[in-house]
């Protein structure tokens, strides 16, 4: 027998807390727990005192008497769950307390409540599943924390690498754009270049001032009137501006020779320009159509043209239309390859009759809608020569103007402003010279 209050302190794996006023009750509720070598027992008589305990010391169980003196177990049930409320609770009752015990079921809700008296098997079995329930709520809310541990780590986690890579998108999209930026420039760079690479071809060539920017124009509007999209005829601009671009490379004997003069070795190499202007063009990705143009400007539409005989839809478009720009403006000309310059309208019938042979009839209907623009177009291009004093803001340049060291100082198809004439003026006075301006004659 123990006494009406004892704690024991034995290797136990749950501890039980027992309420009951009769000492004989808990000795036997002791007995039986003990006996099972699972528990540790703390025994009170008093539900005052369990509730002093409970609020210094957690228990794994608790099992109380309805009826006790001072307070009754559905009352120290009800206290109890509000100190730990994840505590399982058995109520003993006896068959008469059924009104209390549905008390303390709503109130201190109470997992079990077990009749008086008692059967031990039952209890012990009541007791254990309780006490498996509690450690699956335990291991399962330990599990859930650590699992929003895990989460909140990854969460940490993933935010900082997400804020390494927003960073290290900040600063591609840093580097992407400033080598846009670069590219852009470059791009512009070598663009406002073509003109000036267009004149250097003419530079030597005495009755061809101004033909590369002529059969652009042209080529321009034949493309427009054809209804190409705005990039195709950009293309078409860029490749009639270039087309003679490899010519650069030729020797001045053979670019100075008209060419039904030239020997047949000299024949030869004149042919080689269409490639050669190609391959100065390839390394700029943007000029690749116009570097095609370029090559095959000379093809012709039956494929007895240079240098790779091309025939019909064979040959680019865009070189279809060059051709026919190119030989319509060389045909007005000295030196061609007819051997004489022809007047407007003989130079549009020579391409009239031409279809089919020369020319790509859809070119040539093109051309043949738009050929008032063109008469318009070289009306234009009349240039008159005056001296720098009698230059005025707006007038454009027909040809490059270039001072006595052979410098190029402004470009044709440049419009003068009072900056340009002012700075023109300061260099006559520095060098003690006096300029010519070729410039484009007004009409109307």
């Amino acid at each position: 027998m123990i006494a009406a209050e004892s704690e024991h302190s034995v290797p136990v794996t749950a501890t039980l807390l027992l309420v009951d006023d009769e000492a004989h009750v808990l000795a036997s509720l002791t007995r039986l727990f003990e006996d099972d070598g699972e528990f540790q027992i703390i025994a009170k008589t008093s539900a005052v005192d369990a509730l002093s305990l409970l609020k210094q010391t957690p228990v794994d169980l608790i099992i109380s008497d309805m009826r006790m003196p001072e307070m009754d177990g559905a009352t120290f049930l009800h206290q109890a769950s509000q100190l730990w409320p994840q505590t399982p609770r058995v109520l003993l009752t006896g068959y008469a307390d059924i009104e209390s015990t549905i008390r303390a079921v709503n109130e201190g809700g109470i997992a079990r409540y077990v009749a008086k008296p008692w059967d031990d098997e039952r209890l012990l079995q009541t007791v254990n599943e309780l006490l498996e329930v509690k450690r699956l709520r335990e291991q399962n809310a330990r599990l859930l924390h650590i699992k929003e541990q895990q989460r909140a780590e990854l969460q940490r986690l993933t935010e900082n690498q997400e804020s390494i890579i927003q960073r290290r998108t900040a600063e591609l999209e840093q580097t992407a754009s400033q080598l846009e930026v670069a590219y852009q420039e470059l791009h512009d760079a070598y663009f406002q270049s073509i003109p000036l690479l267009s004149h250097l071809v003419e530079m030597n060539e005495r009755f061809k001032k101004n033909h590369s920017n002529r059969v652009a124009s042209i080529a321009r509007l034949i493309a427009e009137s054809m209804e190409l999209d705005k990039a195709q005829v950009r293309q078409i601009f860029i490749g009639a501006l270039l087309h003679d671009i490899g010519k650069i490379a030729l020797e001045q004997t053979i670019r100075a020779k008209p060419v039904d003069k030239m020997s047949a070795l000299e024949s030869k190499r004149y042919r080689q320009h269409p490639m050669l202007g190609e391959s100065a063009l390839l390394s700029f990705d943007p000029l690749r159509e116009a570097a095609q143009i370029v090559r095959s400007h000379h093809e012709r539409f039956d494929g007895k043209g240079f240098p790779d005989r091309l025939s019909g839809e064979g040959i680019p478009l865009g070189a279809r239309i060059v051709a026919l720009a190119n030989d319509y403006d060389n045909l007005l000309l000295p030196n061609n390859f007819l051997g004489k310059a022809l007047v407007e309208l003989q130079a549009h019938e020579f391409v009239i009759n031409e279809s089919c042979k020369r020319y790509d009839p859809q070119v040539v209907r093109a051309f043949d809608q738009v050929i008032d623009e063109v008469h318009r177009l070289l009306a234009n291009d009349k240039e008159t020569t005056l001296p720098l004093a009698k230059v005025e803001p707006g007038m454009i340049l027909s040809q490059d103007l270039i001072n006595q060291h052979g410098m190029v100082m402004l470009v044709a198809g440049r419009k003068l402003s009072e900056a340009h004439i002012k700075k023109l003026k300061q260099f006559e006075e520095a060098f003690n010279s006096r300029l010519m301006v070729s410039v484009k004659q007004t009409t109307g």
